[in-house]
């Protein structure tokens, strides 16, 4: 049996019995998410750590000037497109779904507010809320795409090997194994965590997409509302996937990134623009100053582990469940530049732009609950997927409210359809079979039912759980990755 047709049975019948056994679903994913975290909550954080570490020694190495491709090969993309491209595959919609919720509920909680000695639900707190939440989608993330994306570049465009995860491994590898079981369990396990990491996304941009809905359609936040959305947007991410790369998600991209940057517009000038800009320096400086810290802190007590279970671990098994998808695909985008640029950018552009993000957005809802308390944590403490309608119900008129809801229903629709095609040719790719219709469209209504399942069986937690377990062989393939590139950087062969 072929590893398409293999995994498509296997995912299908897990989607299958997950519907027949709701129950017995729940009870499986909660136990296996409790075993990985009690027993490698420590892995987690030591490999995403780690990796942070090499990337940047590989930025500062000489040979950092090698170019992905043969030598003179001119980038596939512009600068511009191919920025586009990262931002809106790596980061998508779930930047929405946690803009707002994350810093609120940091602010009404969290354990390293202890270890500074700052209160809860105060000014410094609102601080401590906004760097938190981007360490938690800043670099240590970003290290991990690095990694995975510029060993396939190396070893698919100056080797000669197929453009897949296996491919990331071949300096441990070879020639005698990558073709045989080995590479195969890893492209395995690498569609597995594609599957698992991108219904998770959608899942939660499915919620969020549902929640800016409701006060411009009336239409109810469900879980059956929630999956007919997954469901259509499957769709048109299947159209835009047939067209490929160069056409459907590079336009795609292009147009998500000029209606982001307008929407962050709009809410800047519409809150309390002068506090909101100060926020820029004190927030960079403080994820900075906490960053070695706080990336190698590993809970003691129950209420830490919990914590750091529901957030920190979670954020660090879903950047590796994406791994592998975003590795592949921004390989794919990123011939003809050098290994300095593609660290760098990769690296350093999204995490500013993540600074921004979470700045405006959270520190502007920071700023209300602090003005207000309880105007935006009673909505975000009820569901999570509030927590932007709810801010921007506050900016202004009705008028300007409804058309920046819709802005953002639209960045949360174009964004989860840019995720679902861009994962669609990533699996294609790895089962070998990048240009058939026929598994797009298999792989593509895939990605749906599982999202669909994962939302009827359990909504966040039942996506979080799935993450974290897929995470774990992921953090063991990402270990891998990186001791073959350091072998080759001491061998000279990069």
């Amino acid at each position: 049996m072929t590893l398409s047709r293999f995994s498509l049975f296997f995912l299908f019948a897990l989607v299958v019995l997950g519907l027949i056994s709701i129950e017995d679903t729940q009870a499986i994913l909660g136990t296996a998410r409790s075993a990985v975290v009690d027993a490698f909550d420590w892995f987690f954080v030591g490999i995403t750590s780690g990796t942070l570490c090499l990337i940047v020694l590989l930025a500062a190495h000489p040979r950092a000037k090698v170019r992905l491709g043969p030598e003179g090969a001119p980038p596939d993309f512009s600068r511009f497109s191919w920025f586009a491209m990262l931002f809106s595959a790596g980061l998508a919609s779930g930047l929405l779904y946690w803009a707002v919720a994350e810093p609120i509920l940091h602010f009404q909680g969290n354990p390293t507010l202890a270890h500074q000695g700052l209160a809860p639900l105060s000014a410094s707190a609102a601080q401590n809320a906004l760097s938190l939440t981007i360490f938690h989608w800043g670099l240590q993330g970003w290290g991990l795409y690095v990694l995975g994306g510029l060993a396939i570049a190396l070893y698919s465009y100056r080797h000669g090997q197929p453009m897949t995860i296996r491919s990331a491994l071949y300096p441990l590898l070879g020639d005698r194994w990558i073709g045989r079981w080995p590479g195969a369990l890893i492209d395995l396990l690498a569609l597995l965590g594609t599957v698992f990491g991108v219904s998770t996304s959608a899942g939660l941009s499915a919620a969020s997409l549902n929640a800016a809905l409701e006060p411009l359609l009336g239409f109810p936040v469900t879980s059956g509302n929630q999956i007919a959305i997954v469901f259509l947007v499957c769709f048109l991410g299947l159209v835009s996937a047939l067209s490929g790369v160069g056409r459907g998600i590079r336009r795609l991209s292009e147009i998500n990134v000029w209606v982001s940057a307008i929407f962050l517009l709009a809410v800047l000038l519409a809150g309390p623009t002068g506090q909101i800009l100060s926020l820029f320096p004190t927030t960079l400086v403080d994820y900075g100053r906490t960053l070695f810290s706080t990336s190698f802190w590993i809970g003691s007590s129950v209420t830490e582990t919990e914590w750091q279970s529901n957030w920190t671990i979670f954020y660090w098994a879903w950047w590796l469940a994406w791994m592998p998808f975003v590795s592949l695909f921004i390989a794919r985008i990123s011939r003809g530049r050098t290994i300095r640029e593609f660290v760098m950018t990769v690296m350093a552009v999204p995490t500013l732009v993540i600074l921004a993000w979470m700045v405006i957005l959270g520190g502007t809802a920071l700023h209300q609950e602090l003005l207000q308390p309880g105007s935006i944590s009673e909505a975000v403490n009820f569901n999570s997927s509030l927590g932007v309608p709810t801010l921007l119900s506050h900016l202004g008129s009705p008028e300007f409210v409804a058309a920046l809801t819709g802005v953002a229903a639209f960045l949360l629709f174009t964004w989860l359809i840019t995720s679902l095609d861009s994962a669609t040719l990533v699996l294609c790719h790895l089962v070998g079979q990048p240009d058939q219709i026929t598994q797009k469209i298999l792989w593509g209504t895939l990605l749906a039912a599982m999202t669909s399942m994962l939302i009827w069986v359990g909504g966040l937690q039942a996506l979080q759980a799935a993450s974290i377990v897929i995470g774990l062989p992921l953090a063991l393939i990402t270990s891998l990755i990186a001791a073959g590139l350091v072998k080759d950087l001491i061998m000279g062969r990069l």
